[in-house]
């Protein structure tokens, strides 16, 4: 039986795909925080800021709601559905409001696993968050589980 992972697959290891960057406003950290709550926060000000609106801390979470850019060229998927494998976070520092959040994601490994739906894709990668000024803000190693009918059947 032959492997559904093929040498193209494999080209993609080490590939980033390329940057996109978000730019964080009090307007979006307060709707995402309200989904989180169920309320929504109003936008204080700090006496000591003269005016200005404080700056307004993101739930962590609201970096899952920064997609990466698809791989470019994409990646040749075999099949047409995808599970989330799971991912886990390493916090740097919090996001805040005025931030400019860049995404990029580098695929690290590719193999496959057999399952009671027959072969299944296993594609894992990690996504890192820098702000403005290179620094990392966070990153997320990610597993996506590919398996199923053959890419593009309806």
């Amino acid at each position: 039986m032959s492997s559904v992972v093929t040498e193209e697959m494999r080209s993609f290891i080490g590939a980033e795909s390329p940057p996109i960057t978000y730019c964080v406003s009090h307007r979006e950290i307060a709707r995402f925080n309200a989904a989180i709550r169920g309320e929504l926060p109003p936008v204080e000000s700090d006496p000591e800021s003269h005016g200005n609106p404080r700056l307004l801390e993101a739930n962590p979470l609201i970096l899952r709601s920064f997609i990466s850019a698809p791989f470019d060229p994409p990646f040749p998927e075999p099949f047409h559905d995808v599970l989330d494998g799971g991912s886990s976070f390493e916090f740097i520092r919090s996001v805040v409001a005025g931030d400019e959040i860049t995404v990029v994601r580098e695929m690290q490994d590719v193999f496959e696993k057999s399952g009671r739906f027959g072969p299944m894709l296993f594609k894992i990668s990690e996504v890192r968050y820098r702000d403005f000024a290179g620094q990392l803000v966070a990153t997320q190693q990610s597993t996506s589980i590919s398996y199923g009918r053959p890419a593009g059947s309806v």
